[in-house]
């Protein structure tokens, strides 16, 4: 935080540092901060910190700037800066402004990947082992631990005008491309193309959940014959009881509906 507040007086940047007390207190600080007209707002933290801010923002248009210090630092990976903090916000005040989407499901917001199916059990079992360190470890364990609690889940899924009833092991909605420190769950999608990006694997068993999720570092699932691409501004999941993740945060819902919000933020690049 100290060099962080350096480089910001450094570069003659007038600044208010807020330090978060609380889960949820990030998203009361970005509703102030949204209220009082502030031009942008620094996140130091993790993908978790940065979901907290987007969802205070609520669709409301800001400059955002990422200092990545949490486990997977997935969206700050999107935008290809360097993994040291203080160069990050370096490289992000020398750049110039660039418009992004951000995606909405329900009364919730996101700004990377969204979904439900085995990437949650893999969150929630990723949790247990977050001593490990920061970046893909504990998320490798917890797919080996999410092995043994997974069930396919039977959804209802309406986009681009077509209703239909599958069983899925994963669907993944990406506004950006990754999940779980750096594994490319939606391989092929922009964060500023006014679509998301959706990747759907069929039910499997768990030898072939292996198989998938071995190819989700490199993106390489999607070339697998169960999985299957396709791209919407707007869809909608029905499943009772379903758990769905967004940046790595996990809401119990019966019914997820997703929009995406063209040019609702600013990053710089």
């Amino acid at each position: 935080l100290a060099q962080v507040e350096a480089l910001l007086r450094e570069r003659g940047v007038e600044y208010r540092c807020e330090q978060t007390l609380r889960p949820g207190h990030a998203t009361e600080l970005a509703d102030t901060a949204a209220r009082e007209g502030v031009d942008g707002v620094v996140c130091l933290g993790g993908d978790g910190t940065v979901f907290e801010i987007v969802n205070g923002l609520k669709g409301r248009f800001m400059t955002l700037y990422f200092v990545p210090c949490g486990t997977g630092n997935d969206f700050v990976r999107m935008l290809n800066l360097p993994k040291d903090p203080v160069e990050a916000l370096r490289v992000q005040l020398d750049g110039k402004p660039h418009p992004i989407d951000v995606g909405q499901v329900n009364e919730h917001y996101f700004l990377n990947v969204s979904g439900c199916g085995f990437d949650v059990e893999v969150l929630r079992q990723a949790g247990r082992f977050k001593k490990l360190g920061k970046g893909l470890l504990p998320y490798l364990m917890g797919i080996l631990a999410a092995l043994r609690f997974f069930r396919p889940l039977d959804i209802e899924l309406t986009m681009n005008g077509k209703t239909e009833k599958r069983a899925v092991t994963i669907i993944s909605v990406g506004n950006g491309r990754y999940f779980g420190g750096g594994m490319k769950a939606v391989p092929h999608a922009e964060i500023d193309d006014g679509l998301f990006d959706v990747v759907i694997a069929d039910k499997v068993n768990r030898l072939a959940i292996l198989r998938l999720l071995s190819k989700f570092i490199s993106g390489g699932h999607t070339d697998l014959p169960i999985a299957h691409e396709s791209r919407c501004a707007a869809l909608t999941i029905r499943c009772p009881g379903m758990t769905v993740n967004m940046d790595g945060e996990l809401r119990q819902m019966d019914v997820a509906e997703y929009r995406i919000l063209p040019g609702a933020a600013q990053v710089m690049k």
